[in-house]
């Protein structure tokens, strides 16, 4: 459950959410699935599936981009908060600030990088599954444009700074 309220987002964002948590759910249902038949038709069967190993690299590939955006937009990524917390609230915003601008100027460069990523590739072919390997690619700039767009939708959604953090401190 998001740190933030449904009622709180725009009928955009809500859906945006929704619809990135489900495509990520059922990526990480797809790879487990996937993982554990290979398991018993190795063990069990004494058969490979050798096309499994490489689909659950890009469904993983996929599953953790579009979670990032999700994980950027509820500001749930790891940060040390001692500074933070020794700071009055004026000192938390601008520390808050700071982490945002940081958080997505590192989303943008990824963005920039993963599309010179796939220019380089575009030509290279996937030697299991005989896709074009920019598919499989093509999550990082995805990711990263979905981290960015979230986290300027809902920059000043923050948890209020005059709250701890971590509300066990």
């Amino acid at each position: 459950m998001s740190i933030f309220s449904a009622r709180s987002e725009g009928p955009f964002l809500g859906r945006l959410r929704a619809s990135l948590q489900a495509v990520s759910v059922a990526l990480l249902a797809s790879y487990f699935v996937l993982v554990l038949l290979q398991v018993f038709f190795r063990y069990v069967l004494n058969e490979s599936l050798f096309w499994a190993e490489e689909l659950v690299r890009a469904a993983m590939l996929w599953g953790i981009m579009l979670s990032s955006a999700l994980v950027a937009a509820s500001r749930g990524h790891i940060r040390v908060e001692v500074l933070e917390l020794m700071l009055p609230p004026r000192g938390r915003r601008v520390v808050v600030w700071m982490a945002n601008v940081m958080t997505l100027a590192f989303s943008l460069i990824l963005l920039y990088a993963g599309i010179q990523f796939i220019a380089r590739t575009w030509m290279q072919q996937s030697p299991v599954l005989d896709v074009p390997k920019w598919t499989v690619y093509l999550a990082i700039p995805i990711g990263a444009a979905l981290e960015s767009l979230l986290m300027i939708l809902t920059w000043n959604r923050d948890v209020p700074v005059d709250e701890l953090t971590d509300r066990t401190l």
